[in-house]
């Protein structure tokens, strides 16, 4: 990345297609001309992020900081998340594309400037030709791709992939990026469902270890009585989350005391923290008020459905599914079927959902099953508590910081508030260790404010936080429980400090990086490019002439 400034002028594309939008004669017109100006707005967006990163590398020190663990390009991608409020690995990428257009492919960055082509087929061409090397092939491949793209037409997004691998092919063999590099291996994947307490999981794994994991949640799914209300299907789906947390039995859902498989099973090192409502723990609340700490939920309305028992809505969590129609179809009339698939009108819980730290949102009847079988154990607010007199919180006051928390409180990161350091904003001693001077940051961003000069932060005792970054720009942050579980964003105890030391910004005590970011990058560019080379070498020793059998 070269350190001199080199922002393209705007101004005028600008100008031009504001002009097209406002003589737009009609709604295509006006569609068209929009989507133009956003495509420039993007591509100036992208140029300014490169202009920051050549600022960082610029100034005093750069080359030793290109190394520690959240080296230039990490500090830069947190500043630009703040401003974004999305995580460091989004700015990451856009990052690396601003890059790429800025230092590799300068004539496809103006006719993106332009607005001539949206971000995503930008993104694809970075992604696309990343492997060519040879500076002579590169400026040829970018005078290409700005010449066709001014006349690309309309095409699908597989259609220009495949027209980009073919000037690549062409200028350089060994740059065209093989689909089975990235789905090479074997991968699981987990996907929470917001708000319906459901995931996805994905995966591909050995044919003898798929079939050990079909015949495991088999034998879980049988360890359960005759009495368990699921099915099969839901019992081994249930199995998965036995095997997570190392259990050797599932246990059983039919509630009844004879019932010697509904103990809990042992735990298996797997821990995963909810936070939620009294009432949600309880299996015998009727999803009502309860006298428990914190706000009392409002009465529901006369006109609404009756509100059903929690403990009910669980349990109708297993089981079959109940029939659509209390008859077959065919017995109703017109009027009659569409009045009976219009009648349910859903059930009222009046217990507000619980949140796995730092993921998914869950209602309140999957909170309750799965407490069935958990340790619950009372999360207490600090109030007016003095601060603690040690460096490390208790217990039960980190336990508090990362429920209020529920992430890395840092602008747009949200990693979970469990892997997440527990940091004194102020720096202890001269900040004292209570809850209006611990907040949660994941190790990176804790770092960042440890060591990188320009940052700043003021916590609020109701959890606030205020960010300010090197540019002067102040961004606002507040606890993950604040719409939730408001009740734990109540101020706590205030605090005198005295003025803290200026920040060390020496990098003694920074961890380092084995290897700096750009030669890491060279390295794996080196790395598919050899394993092209050889998946060609093999290509080429293949018997020629030979007429395939079909």
């Amino acid at each position: 990345m070269r350190p001199a400034l080199h922002t393209t002028n705007v101004e005028s594309v600008f100008e031009q297609i504001l002009t097209a939008v406002a003589d737009a004669r009609g709604p295509g017109a006006g569609v068209r001309a929009c989507a133009r100006l956003e495509n420039a707005a993007c591509a100036a967006r992208l140029g300014f992020m490169a202009d920051m990163l050549a600022v960082a590398y610029a100034a005093s020190g750069s080359a030793d900081r290109e190394q520690w663990r959240c080296d230039n390009w990490s500090a830069v991608c947190a500043q630009i998340g703040a401003a974004h409020a999305v995580t460091s690995g989004v700015v990451s990428g856009l990052l690396m594309d601003a890059v790429t257009l800025r230092e590799r492919l300068p004539k496809v960055a103006a006719v993106f400037a332009d607005g001539l082509i949206a971000y995503r087929l930008v993104h694809m061409i970075c992604t696309r030709t990343m492997l060519v090397k040879d500076a002579d092939a590169l400026r040829a491949l970018d005078s290409e791709l700005a010449e066709a793209l001014r006349t690309w037409g309309a095409k699908s997004f597989d259609q220009s992939e495949d027209d980009v691998d073919a000037l690549v092919l062409l200028h350089d063999p060994l740059a065209l990026r093989r689909g089975e590099s990235s789905s090479r291996g074997h991968h699981v994947d987990v996907a929470a469902e917001p708000a319906t307490g459901t995931s996805y999981v994905t995966a591909t794994v050995s044919a003898t270890d798929g079939e050990a994991f079909d015949r495991r949640l088999d034998a879980l799914a049988r360890t359960v009585c005759s009495r368990d209300p699921r099915d099969l299907d839901q019992r081994r789906a249930a199995a998965v989350g036995a095997v997570g947390f190392g259990w050797d039995r599932l246990p059983c859902l039919c509630e009844n005391d004879d019932c010697d498989a509904a103990a809990k099973p042992a735990a298996g090192g797997v821990v995963i923290h909810v936070v939620a409502r009294r009432e949600a723990s309880d299996a015998n609340s009727d999803g009502g008020p309860s006298d428990s700490d914190g706000p009392r939920e409002p009465e529901p309305e006369p006109e609404r459905e009756p509100t059903r028992d929690l403990t009910a809505q669980r349990r109708a969590l297993a089981g079959k599914r109940p029939p659509l129609l209390p008859r077959p179809w065919h017995s109703f009339t017109l009027t009659g079927l569409v009045g009976a698939l219009e009648d349910g009108r859903g059930e009222l819980c009046t217990v507000g959902p619980a949140t796995i730290l730092g993921g998914a949102v869950i209602p309140a009847p999957v909170a309750a099953q799965a407490a069935m079988y958990a340790t619950v154990r009372e999360l207490i607010h600090p109030g007016q508590a003095p601060p603690e007199p040690r460096y490390r919180p208790s217990r039960r006051l980190a336990e508090f910081v990362r429920c209020r928390d529920q992430t890395c409180r840092f602008p747009g990161c949200t990693k979970p508030s469990t892997s997440a350091d527990i940091d004194h904003t102020i720096p202890y001693p001269y900040g004292p260790t209570c809850a209006s001077n611990l907040a949660c940051l994941c190790r990176e961003h804790h770092l960042l404010k440890t060591f990188w000069p320009g940052w700043s932060s003021r916590q609020y005792p109701d959890g606030r936080i205020v960010w300010t970054d090197p540019e002067g720009i102040v961004t606002t942050t507040y606890p993950g429980s604040r719409l939730l579980f408001p009740e734990l964003c109540v101020p706590t105890a205030e605090f005198t400090n005295r003025r803290p030391p200026l920040k060390h910004t020496e990098g003694l005590t920074m961890p380092k990086r084995t290897t700096t970011r750009a030669r890491a990058r060279r390295q794996r560019i080196d790395d598919e490019r050899r394993r092209n080379a050889d998946d060609l070498n093999g290509s080429e020793l293949e018997p020629p002439g030979e007429t395939p059998q079909w």
